[in-house]
């Protein structure tokens, strides 16, 4: 097999398992975010005075073992307005923005 076709189908093949990563984190993160909007509602955080506080809000730096999302997913959820945080920290559901997700 020529030189150029190792090349070629080595870059194709690095760019599928690129594609594939950041699909499968994309799906692991709408997954996630979804568990914590039904946390949410199990709680009954669903309005600014039965707001909770969720023990995943800061990210630690230097932990070992596999990758924590939750942060970064509810990092999202405030984004999108779905989550709506309070003034003092605590966290409740916009179940109006929450449906359309």
């Amino acid at each position: 097999m020529p030189e150029s076709t190792q090349i070629i189908l080595g870059m194709l093949a690095l760019l599928i398992v690129l594609i594939l990563a950041m699909l499968g984190t994309g799906w692991w993160t709408k997954k996630i975010c979804l568990a914590i909007m039904r946390e949410l509602e199990t709680k009954g955080a669903v309005n600014e005075a039965k707001a909770v506080a969720l023990q995943y809000d800061k990210s630690e730096y230097f932990k070992i073992g596999y990758r924590d999302y939750r942060p970064k997913a509810l990092e999202m959820l405030v984004i999108s307005e779905a989550v709506c945080r309070t003034e003092d920290g605590r966290y409740y559901l916009n179940q109006e923005k929450a449906k359309a997700i």
